[in-house]
């Protein structure tokens, strides 16, 4: 409307009001204009306030990963994290850590060459066969992998002074 010079004819309060009105949409929904598909996951911290994005999420199939507090039911939740959704170091920790999570598993998946959109499973192979053994190292990221060697290190260490 402001482009095409509406707000113009409006008094000073009113196109101040309009104009705030715009800015806070942008900040709180412009995201979504960038948007090309719908989201492979979404997160959620306090499912009540966000009881809109729940059940949309739900009614299109996308599953949900949510801090679940006590004063909430968490029967439309996927994957659900028992947390205080209340409290900011809660939230701040759970956010970090599922944040490190994806950008290492997005690392990761660059290293090994990967496309997100190949299949798990090859054709003509049974789903349902027990899966070969795959040792850690193909598994575990190496920020993972020093702390179990730093871990067994130090149970190493407290063996040998047991002794």
């Amino acid at each position: 409307r402001s482009n095409a010079g509406e707000l113009e004819g409006l008094k000073k309060k009113e196109r101040l009001s309009f104009e705030r009105e715009i800015e806070k949409l942008n900040s709180r929904l412009g995201g979504i204009r960038k948007m090309d598909n719908l989201p492979d996951l979404l997160f959620v911290v306090d499912i009540i306030s966000e009881e809109t994005a729940v059940r949309e999420a739900n009614k299109l199939g996308i599953p949900i990963i949510a801090m679940v507090d006590t004063n909430c039911n968490p029967d439309p939740i996927d994957y659900v994290i028992p947390s205080n959704d209340d409290a900011i170091r809660a939230i701040k920790l759970v956010a970090s850590a599922l944040a490190d999570a994806a950008i290492e598993g997005r690392n990761l998946r660059k290293d090994s060459g990967d496309e997100a959109d190949d299949d798990i499973i090859e054709e003509g192979a049974d789903p349902y066969a027990e899966p070969a053994e795959i040792a850690d190292d193909q598994l575990l990221g190496e920020s993972t992998l020093a702390k179990i060697r730093a871990e067994q290190d130090d149970d190493d260490d407290a063996d040998s002074d047991d002794e």
